[in-house]
């Protein structure tokens, strides 16, 4: 779990909250260096923030008291870093805008350039990463402008890089870390402040791309260019990435040291915001651990303060998220379901960015600007040499009169007013043209994205087609040309019949799964919702397997209320019911029980309703794969008599649960039976009189 907030930023974050200001007279202001004050100021902050925020206000009230406009610009710009430092970002974010403001009015271009990457790492703060992206951009604009891009190249590729990374764009990110590298290798600038940060963030890049010993390499390389009193932020970082690897290769006592190590430099560091990250960091290993007991201490500790930053929707996605692995793990499923909600609304007030598209949007747009402005520079150019001759000829002609002269001078001046109309002209169609361009883009965009989803639907058919569909049809040419070389008595041909006919039962079950899947991914998923009496159509679709139920002597215990109705697509349904049904009979031994049982939970507007068995039940492993919908597909399990199954079924449960606003979740054990449960939306009560009994013979209870 990588803090959202960047690390190039560690030399200036929060230490202590300042509890109160030192006194200072103002009456020898006009002897002070404001040079000297602006760098003693930025120097404090990250390392003594009481004593930074003072040198802050002193730089601020001296530069007011000289009325110094260009310092009283850089004063707001260090105003703003340091309530940044003390996770005041409004007052931040304010006093940013307020630099900005002061730096165009001076047209001070290099002050505005650092200003505003200021204030987009304010904005990145609230999740606000296309702003935070657009500003990284204005600011590399002026930086070219300027011709100091190559100075700036390190920390702008870093920068980019974090953002990226925080939308989880990982090898994006890592490819501008690349360049971040190079252009640290490669600058003549001073960078070594940012060489620390840099290996951190490799760090967290190759841990999340499952590269532990570059990970492992780059922590300690961290770690290293740091020193105890300084840069405390990298050095836990590199800390929970060392304990993070050492768990990987199942050492835990290390990891578990590491991780108490990362947590008390936090502390250290003082930053509530950074201990509630280090003790949820904590939580999660000891949950990875399967110590629940040492980690529900961390996790009263996270409950308790994790509210206080509910403005860092990246913070409050991240906290949410760990909290609900923790009441996942203890199997409290209600809380657990309210922290994932927490953390999926959080999530979506984070903007998304297309980062390579972003970047290619914006490295065309600065080549157009440029082509745009050398063309408008050669244009000026000409015309400034037009106007020239023209003025040279008019004074040539001023000999022959003043009244020549002055009719010279008014064809200049027209014409000057008619080039100014044409080029303001042409600026509104370059504006247009810039505007259809980008709706453009954004349609092509779309039509990827919708391309995208078809082709992988199309590559997941196949693979299931393939997968499932080859042994079935082999296994039945194979009894077919046994059965005509006339080669099998009359027992052997009764066995392999019967076989025959299971497997073109099976296989006709999955082709109808499959048609039932490629219908709704290719041609949309048809939803007729309808008020569904929950006893009766269960009942109805359980008719399908009396056959089955026979074969294995199982029985049906059914325990629905006959009031309860739900509100769902009767094909869809019947479909789930079909496909969950049928792995709890695949799964079950013979002489067995399933369970079906409905009830209301506290919340009222949905209804579980829960298929039990008391089959072979499943490992870990093995519901993480049910769950998972990119390994569902190629899942294949084999019944207690030896009846094939496919991941298709699986989709097609996963794929109408959601389309019909429905969630599903697994229990299970081995040797101990599997539980399937569906949340479904709740219809109105309703009073059912049955007209007459709907059975399946002897295996069921009523």
């Amino acid at each position: 779990m990588r803090n959202c907030r960047t690390y190039w930023l560690a030399i200036i974050l929060l230490i202590s909250v300042p509890k109160q200001l030192w006194s200072y007279d103002l009456k020898n202001a006009h002897t002070w260096d404001l040079d000297s004050l602006y760098y003693l100021a930025f120097s404090k902050i990250g390392d003594d923030m009481e004593r930074a925020q003072y040198e802050a206000q002193k730089y601020f009230k001296a530069s007011l008291y000289l009325n110094d406009s260009s310092n009283i610009a850089y004063a707001y710009d260090i105003k703003g870093l340091e309530a940044y430092a003390r996770d005041l970002n409004d007052s931040a974010k304010i006093y940013g805008n307020l630099s900005i403001e002061y730096f165009r009015n001076l047209n001070d271009s290099m002050g505005l350039s650092a200003a505003i990457y200021n204030l987009s790492t304010y904005h990145e703060y609230y999740g606000e990463y296309a702003t935070a992206l657009r500003l990284l951009h204005i600011a590399r604009d002026i930086d070219i402008k300027l011709g100091i891009k190559e100075d700036n190249d390190a920390f702008y590729f870093s920068r980019l890089s974090d953002i990226f990374y925080n939308q989880g764009q990982i090898e994006l990110s890592l490819k501008l870390l690349h360049k971040a590298w190079g252009a640290y290798l490669n600058s003549t600038y001073d960078h070594s402040y940012l060489l620390p940060s840099l290996h951190l963030s490799y760090a967290w890049i190759y841990h999340d791309l499952d590269l532990y010993d570059l990970a492992e390499h780059h922590a300690k390389r961290a770690y290293s260019y740091t020193k105890p009193d300084s840069n405390i932020l990298v050095r836990s970082g590199a800390l929970e990435i060392l304990s993070l690897t050492s768990l990987q290769a199942g050492d835990e006592e290390s990891s578990l040291a590491y991780g108490y190590k990362a947590l008390e430099l936090s502390r250290l560091y003082g930053d509530p915001y950074y201990i509630n990250y280090g003790q949820a960091f904590l939580m999660d290993l000891y949950i990875k651990m399967s110590r629940l007991d040492q980690a529900s201490l961390y996790a009263d500790s996270v409950l308790n303060n994790h509210g206080a930053y509910a403005k860092n929707p990246t913070y409050v996605a991240d906290i949410n998220s760990q909290l609900y692995e923790y009441f996942k793990a203890v199997k409290d499923d209600s809380k657990a379901l309210y922290h994932l909600e927490i953390s999926k609304e959080a999530k979506e007030k984070i903007n998304n960015l297309d980062g390579l598209a972003a970047m290619k949007q914006f490295d065309e747009e600065l080549a157009q600007r440029e082509q745009m402005l050398v063309a408008t520079k050669a244009k000026l150019q000409n015309e400034e040499l037009n106007l020239r001759n023209t003025l040279l000829i008019a004074t040539i002609l001023i000999l022959a009169g003043v009244l020549i002269f002055v009719g010279l001078l008014y064809i200049s001046n027209k014409r000057i007013k008619s080039i100014n109309e044409k080029l303001s002209h042409r600026n509104e169609e370059v504006e247009e043209a810039n505007s259809k361009i980008e709706k453009q883009s954004l349609a092509i965009e779309e039509r990827n994205l919708q391309l995208e989803k078809m082709n992988n639907s199309k590559d997941r058919l196949f693979s299931i087609l393939t997968h499932d569909l080859r042994q079935p049809f082999n296994q039945m040419l194979g009894v077919i040309e046994l059965m005509d070389n006339d080669q099998l008595n009359v027992e052997e041909r009764e066995v392999l019949f019967n076989g025959l006919r299971d497997s073109v039962r099976n296989t006709s079950n999955l082709v109808s799964n499959v048609l039932v899947w490629s219908k709704a991914q290719f041609a949309g998923v048809s939803m007729n919702p309808e008020q569904l009496h929950l006893a009766n159509t269960v009942k109805k679709a359980l008719l399908h397997f009396s056959i089955a139920l026979d074969k294995k002597n199982i029985r049906i215990i059914f325990d629905i209320p006959e009031h309860l109705s739900i509100i769902f697509d009767p094909d869809h349904f019947n479909s789930v019911l079909r496909n969950v049904f049928s792995n709890a009979y695949k799964f079950s031994h013979q002489d067995s029980e399933i369970t079906i049982r409905a009830w209301v939970p506290k919340n009222g507007d949905k209804i579980n309703l829960e298929i039990e068995d008391q089959g072979v039940g499943m490992n870990h492993h093995q519901i993480d794969q049910l769950l998972d919908p990119e390994k569902s597909s190629n899942t294949s399990f084999q019944g207690t008599l030896n009846e094939e199954g496919t991941g298709i079924g699986m989709i097609i449960v996963r794929d109408f649960l959601r389309e019909n606003g429905a969630t599903y979740s697994i229990e299970s054990e081995v040797d101990k039976g599997t539980s399937f449960i569906l949340s479904i939306p709740k219809g109105e009560d309703i009073d059912y009189k049955p007209n007459g009994p709907m059975s399946l013979g002897e295996h069921l209870n009523d």
